[in-house]
Formats: structure tokens, sequence, C-alpha cells
């Protein structure tokens, strides 16, 4: 039989036990196939030694493509391999799903495949030679019997070596007995520094939660993994001396598999937790691991097979799992206690779904989705916390009357905070009420010290103290505040625009250029980038270059009639904006400004004091705004 032959047979057989079911004298198939091998017992995959990152799902759909090579295996034998004969879920974009992944793993291609064929219409079929790498028998390596006397030595009167014992034989026998108590003590201290030592929890100070793949089939059910993924950012934020990644970082690898050491140095963290989530009916399964950067090490990993009653709990014992293995504390008192109703919870986690859409009608529908978990649950504290960042966010940056948004928002934050003190979004959402709505510059300094105190990972209410220090020309302070807010989510963008921000107040045109064009280079789509750099080249005066931009990526057509010099189109397109803001669809601060632009001063003024009564954001930086200086 070939090696090939012998390595299938080997798999074969160990699939038919089933990886928990083997005897103790069965061999642990170790299957190599090129660069890669896969130890079916551990349900783990490497790469020249290296761990890889694969989930439970697309990891038995390897074994089963590794016990049949060559073989076209159809959809229906993944089916019945993958799921049990009594759940119903969309087959196809699982097993799909699975593939890809897998794929993914391997750095495979579905158009030139290297391991995995597609056959149209009829399934898979692994086309890659593979063989075993079991460790050999005990016999293999068993020594050579000893050669018993011949007859004729017996005859002669020949006597064996061994029965022979002589002084030097002694010696030599002493000094072998001493080596290898040495050997032996040596052994045994390195086996009691291993165990002091590595085996102890990995020392980790910092770590991203990457989003969960959903594995069902709804695109809807994102709303589920990544609400998971949130929820335990949240709990892992509040373990002692742990640095959580932010969101909007960590969400750059969503539906991404990328290398553990590339995703370590890009968000400079040492450990990730990253996992799988499957909805089938009202039983979900969630596989979680956490891994270390440098090595792919697994730090721990669990399964979880729970219903929609358990959700909350889940979230608990994976934080609490988590905390363990990096014998860290969670905060005491820092978490809030989950909802009675498991509905209330999954509208909650839709909610926050939504809110972080960043667009208006989502945000519209993230209001509606925490009040109706509010109602299924009027004492959720976590609800009323995302209907106060719901609501701010649509008070603070659309173009809305923010009196209809931000007093409300204030109420619910309030609201949050009496069932819980301990929430450190309710005390930000706080803080950025108080300073762009309210102008209380002393509560909302207040209240962003104090959710940094309840956890010190949020990198939002870093940026938005950022932003009033900015107003109160306090620059050098504004600017370690952003330097922490990129180190706690150091992908994302937002941060950078908000960096540029602070140059263009503090008249570092050069600056607000160079963080612009690094924005641009990173996400040539990402507008606020260009809004930026075409801002530093207005204020430079330096209207060729942005025209040139607004060539590129289209802005603000008032500025380019401004820009352009024709002042008749500027003065229609101001008369046109003047009616929008009287009917409540734009802001009055717009007004303001475009009308300065214009050396229009008393129709300017008139408008400022409009702004002020209507609680305008950008009316926050008036006294450091580089635009009103002449």
């Amino acid at each position: 039989m070939t090696i090939h032959g012998e390595a299938v047979l080997k798999l074969q057989l160990h699939l038919a036990n089933g990886p928990f079911m083997a005897s103790s004298q069965a061999e642990s198939p170790l299957v190599r196939f090129g660069i890669f091998e896969a130890d079916l017992s551990a349900g783990e995959l490497r790469r020249n030694g290296g761990k890889v990152r694969i989930q439970d799902l697309p990891f038995r759909a390897l074994a089963l493509l590794l016990s049949r090579p060559g073989e076209v295996i159809s959809r229906d034998d993944f089916r019945r391999s993958l799921w049990p004969a009594d759940v119903y879920v969309d087959f196809e974009q699982g097993i799909s799903s699975a593939i890809m992944r897998l794929r993914d793993a391997l750095g495979d291609s579905a158009d030139n495949p290297i391991f995995i064929q597609t056959v149209e219409r009829r399934g898979y079929r692994w086309i890659a030679p593979i063989v075993s790498s079991a460790p050999p028998s005990p016999s293999a390596e068993a020594p050579p019997a000893p050669v018993a006397a011949t007859a004729p030595d017996a005859a002669a009167g020949a006597i064996p070596t061994s029965a022979v014992v002589g002084p030097e034989d002694r010696r030599f026998a002493v000094v072998l007995w001493v080596a290898g108590a040495i050997v032996v003590l040596g052994l045994g201290g390195l086996f009691l520094w291993r165990t002091l030592h590595l085996d102890r929890p990995a020392p980790v100070s910092s770590i991203a939660v990457l989003p969960f793949d959903n594995l069902s089939a709804p695109d809807l059910d994102d709303a589920f993994s990544d609400g998971l993924t949130d929820e335990v950012t949240a709990w892992v934020s509040h373990l002692d001396g742990i640095r959580v990644t932010g969101r909007r970082s960590a969400y750059v690898f969503k539906g991404k598999h990328n290398d553990l050491g590339d995703i370590g140095s890009r968000l400079n963290v040492e450990a990730v937790v990253d996992g799988s989530v499957q909805r089938i009916g009202d039983r979900t399964h969630v596989t979680v691991e956490l891994s270390r950067t440098r090595d792919g090490f697994t730090i721990w990993s669990q399964t979880y097979d729970t219903t929609s009653a358990n959700w909350i709990q889940i979230e608990s014992d994976i934080a609490t799992s988590i905390s363990r293995a990096l014998a860290r504390n969670l905060t005491p008192g820092t978490s809030s206690p989950g909802p009675r109703d498991p509905e209330a919870h999954a509208l909650y986690l839709e909610g926050r779904y939504q809110w972080n859409q960043r667009n208006f009608q989502a945000e519209l529908k993230s209001v509606d989705l925490m009040q109706q978990s509010i109602a299924r649950e009027p004492d959720y504290a976590l609800a009323w916390a995302g209907l106060a960042d719901s609501l701010a966010v649509i008070g603070n940056n659309e173009e809305v009357d923010p009196s209809a948004y931000m007093p409300r928002a204030r109420d619910a934050a309030l609201k949050a905070l009496q069932l819980d003190p301990s929430l450190a979004e309710a005390h930000a959402v706080l803080g950025l009420i108080a300073c762009h709505y309210d102008y209380d510059w002393v509560t909302a300094e207040r209240e962003y010290k104090r959710a940094f105190q309840l956890n010190p990972s949020y990198a939002s209410a870093h940026q938005y103290y950022a932003l009033g220090l900015m107003a109160h020309g306090r620059f050098a302070e504004a600017d370690e505040q952003l330097k922490t807010a990129r180190q706690l989510d150091p992908l994302a963008l937002i941060v950078d625009v908000d960096v540029a921000v602070l140059r263009k107040y503090q008249r570092d045109y050069d600056g607000v250029i160079s963080v612009s064009e690094s924005i641009v280079k990173r996400d040539p789509n990402f507008h606020l980038g260009y809004a930026m750099l075409a801002t530093a080249y207005y204020c430079e005066h330096r209207y060729d270059n942005w025209l040139a931009v607004d060539t590129k990526v289209p802005g603000d057509e008032f500025m380019h009639a401004v820009v352009s010099g024709k002042r008749d189109e500027a003065q229609r397109i101001l008369e046109q904006r003047i009616k929008e803001a009287q009917s409540g669809v734009r802001r009055p601060y717009d007004i303001f400004s475009d009308a300065l632009k214009l050396d229009e001063r008393d129709l300017a003024f008139e408008w400022l004091e409009k702004s002020y009564q209507h609680h305008d954001y950008w009316l926050l930086f008036i006294n450091v705004e580089p635009e009103l200086d002449s």
C-alpha cells in the first residue's frame, strides 16, 4: 500500500470512530499536504508548524475532504457530515461559507485551486496529495533483541561477556548511574520550571475582539453576530490592566481571515478573541478562541450550544473564561445586569447594530429598536444607554433641530445611570451633550473623566474630550487625548480626521495636509479625508489645489462657486440655503459661515444669534476657527 493510501485509510478509520471515540491504542491522524498539516484529534490546522486560525465548521469540512481525496463529495454528503439529521438551516449557504473560510485558511483559490476543486452542480473534490505523519508505533523504535549464544560457542564453554563483571565495569556502571541521575534531575527541574513559568496564563496586556463570523444564512443575523462581538468587547474592557482595541479598528477585519501576526502588528495587540455564531431555529452554536498574535498559540477555546434564553449568560461566561485565562479580574461593579426578557436583549443588539451603521435612516431605526427593548423591559439599563447614544448622534450630526433630540438623549442617559451607575457610555454621552449642546464645559469635563475611570479603553470618550479641549484652546491636552484614542483604535480613520481638525485649529496647515493625504491613501473612498484636505488649501488660499481636490471628489457647491470667483452663483445658492434653514433642514451656523465668506456681515451676525439659539455644534469652536481670523 502506498503512503498516500495508508494515510487515507487511517484517516477514514479515525473518522469512522469519531474524534472523541478512538481508543487509546488508535493512532491520531496527523495528515500532511503541502506545507500544511491537519491534526484531526486536536482540531488544529498548522502551516509550517505554526497554527492557522480556522473555525469548527470549516475544519470539519477539511476533515471530510481529506478522508476522500480525489472523490467528488456532493453537497448532500457535506450536509449529512456537518449537521445533525434533525437540524434544518440554509445548508447551501452554510456549505459555501465553510468552503470559503477553508480556502481562506489554506490560501487557496476557487479559480486556480491547489487543494479544493469546485465541481459545478456536483460538489467539491480534494486534489492535492496527502501523506500520513502519525508517530511510529513503539515496536518500530524498540532496540533489537539480544542475540542468544550459538550452539558451537556453548559447546566450547564460551561465557557471554555480560556474565563477567570486573572492577572497570563496576566503575563504569557507577558513572553511568550518576550521569543518569543528573539527567533525571535536570529533566525534573525543566518540568518544574515549565510548570511554574510556561504553564502560567500568558502575560497579555492588550487584546482585540474581532467580529464573530456569521455562519447563519440571513444577512440580518449580522446583527446577532456583531451584537455578540460588541457585548464581549464591553465585558472584556472591564478586565483590570487590559487595553482593548476599539470597535472601528477591530471591524476592519470583518469577514477576513488575516494572519494573526499581521493582525497583532496592525492593531498593536498581544492577543485576539475571535469566533463564529450559527443560529439554527431557537438554538445558537457559538465557537470562541483566545489566541496569542505572536505565534498563534491558543490560550483558551470553548464551544457553546444554547438557546436565545441563555444569550446573556453566554456573554458573561465568555468574559469570565477570558479573565481566568489571562489571570485578570473583572472590575467589581462594572457589569450591567442583563435583562430578564431575551427578546429585549435581541432588540438591543439589533439597535446597536443599526446605530453603528452611521447613517440617518439606520440611526432612526436604532431609536425605534431601543424603545421597543425598553417597552419589553423598562429597567434595562443598557437599552436606555443605547437610546441615549442613538438620539445624541442624530442631534449632533444630522441636519435636524438638536432640541428635538439632545434633551431626550440626556434624559435617557440619566435613566441608564440611575439603573446602573457603572455605564461608561452613558457618562460619555452626558459629557457630549453638556459640551456640544449646553455649552457647559465644567459638567462635560467631569462626565468625560468619569467615563475614563469606568472604562479606560473607550476610545470614543477620549475623542469627545479632545474636541472639547480643542474648543477651549487646550491643544496640547487635546493632542494627548487623540494619541490615546489612536492607540486604542489604531485603524479608525475618524480619529485621524480629528487630528487634522486639531492641526487646523493650531494653524498648522501643512500638518492638516499631511494627515489628510495619509487618510485618503489608506482609504481612497473616505470623503472626510478629502474634505479636510480641501479645508487646508482654502485656509492657505491655494485655490487651484482646492479645485483639484473638488474635481476628484465633488464637495460643497457653494464653496466651489466662492473659490471659482462666481459671486452671483454663490449668492443664489446662499438664498436657497436660507430657505432650507428657515424650514428646519439646514443648520443656522451654515448660513453664518457662508455669509461671512461673501462679506455680508449683517446677515452673518443675524444667523450667528440664531445659531446660538439653535445650540449648533460648530458654534462650540468659534473662538478657535481660523476662517474667522480676518
